[in-house]
């Protein structure tokens, strides 16, 4: 009595192709669970460096107030020499575009 060996292999490939099948699905959920990593980190980098920006924002905002204020204050200090060096550059200004 021989067996016949086509049911074994139909059994077998059936089974393999089950494996790749699964294989298939179980790489698939990877692939969308990488991606889900990637954006969330992503996503925690653009808030990190949103907030990075905001603070130097408000930083360079408030110096450069402080240096206005510093510079209104010197010039309420000394009128008649911020009136002669804004002479002397509106005369060189005019110089320098003349030609």
């Amino acid at each position: 009595m021989a067996t016949d060996p086509a049911p074994q292999k139909t059994s077998d490939l059936a089974v393999l192709q089950a494996d790749v099948d699964t294989l298939k699905k179980d790489v698939a959920k990877l692939l969308d669970h990488v991606q889900a990593g990637t954006i969330n980190g992503a996503r925690g980098a653009v808030d990190r460096l949103e907030k990075q920006a905001e603070m130097l924002y408000r930083s360079v905002t408030a110096e450069g107030q402080k240096s206005a204020e510093a510079l209104s204050h010197r010039i309420e200090d000394q009128p008649l020499t911020a009136v002669l060096i804004a002479a002397g550059i509106g005369y060189l200004g005019g110089r320098l575009l003349s030609r």
